[in-house]
């Protein structure tokens, strides 16, 4: 029994030596405690405040600026999607224009009895003036109205 006490007692010695190790109150103090850098160093604990507050805007700022460039990199990729798909239909809208146009080129008859003209062979008729193009309106009303009441038959009695 005696050995095992005098084991027990070694082993413990041995465990605690090395917990016991300890730094010196005076430099874990002075280190650690931000209240007594402020009464020792007034001007460079507020100096320190002042980095830590400007650091942690610049990266606030920084996630701001980045989430901004990033949507709108998504708004100019969705949008040039969008160019490049109507780019793609209008393309597709002037073939088949030019295949049903020359569809109908081919089909008509008209088109034989067409003549290629010049600007010397086109006649330049003047811009009628607004007044008289008003009162030939007014005519031209007038005389379709009446034609029009005239020309509905005449019903006997009441």
């Amino acid at each position: 029994m005696t050995f095992d006490l005098v084991s027990r007692t070694l082993y413990k010695q041995k465990v605690g030596q090395f917990q016991k190790k300890k730094l010196p109150n005076g430099l874990l103090n002075g280190v650690f405690s931000s209240k007594q850098l402020q009464r020792k160093f007034p001007i460079q604990a507020a100096f320190h405040i002042a980095l830590d507050g400007a650091l942690i805007g610049i990266l606030i700022t920084v996630a701001i600026v980045s989430s901004i460039a990033l949507h709108s990199q998504y708004l100019w990729t969705k949008s040039f999607t969008k160019l490049e798909s109507t780019r793609d239909l209008n393309r597709r809208i002037l073939e088949s224009t030019s295949i049903i146009e020359g569809y109908l080129l081919k089909n008509q008859n008209l088109s034989r009895y067409l003549v290629p003209t010049k600007a010397k062979d086109l006649l330049y008729v003047d811009r009628p003036k607004p007044e008289e193009t008003k009162k030939l309106s007014d005519q031209t009303f007038k005389s379709r109205l009446f034609e029009r009441i005239s020309s509905y038959p005449v019903k006997s009695g009441y």
